[in-house]
């Protein structure tokens, strides 16, 4: 498994770009079970590093701008929101996380609980049961850095204007 895969198969969970990620979570388990046991672990090991290289500070700020707020749970169904929006908009939003506003919409919250799609995918192939150990675990990882203060508003708006605009 590598990224290219990885991010060939989120695509088509999506059966179109305005799919919202938490709809797409059934095409995503059924695609997940093509792969074997192993495959699955990977594909499982690299959407948690995506999640991890995603809690920053921009990406925090984000979140709550774009639903009201951002708690360890939130924080983390809004990154796999994000990753599940596949590798553009996520590459964009890890340059810019501004360029969000051309995707998101002011009355959907960007949160997508797809965390668990590829252990219910792992279960079905490897015939394991949901009590079974699961090789790869969806660990909360500490905050990468705290280089500014998403609390602060006039930062905030410095640094996302449009998004700010038009969660304001």
């Amino acid at each position: 498994m590598d990224k290219q895969l990885f991010w060939k198969i989120v695509a088509q969970s999506r059966p179109s770009k305005d799919a919202h990620p938490k709809d797409c979570e059934p095409r995503l388990i059924e695609l997940l079970k093509k792969l074997d046991g192993d495959k699955i672990v990977e594909w499982n090991h690299i959407f948690d590093q995506l999640a991890k290289d995603a809690y920053t500070c921009d990406q925090i700020a984000a979140c709550i701008l774009i639903n009201g707020g951002a708690g360890d749970d939130g924080s983390y169904y809004y990154r796999c929101w994000l990753i599940g929006m596949g590798q553009e908009v996520y590459e964009n939003a890890m340059a810019n996380p501004d360029s969000l506003v051309d995707v998101v919409s002011a009355d959907e919250e960007a949160e997508a609980e797809i965390y668990a799609a590829a252990h219910r995918a792992w279960m079905v192939v490897t015939g394991n049961p949901d009590t079974a150990p699961y090789p790869a675990r969806n660990e909360q990882t500490e905050l990468k850095s705290q280089d500014w203060d998403v609390d602060n508003k006039a930062e905030v708006t410095k640094r996302m204007p449009r998004l700010s605009k038009m969660f304001d």
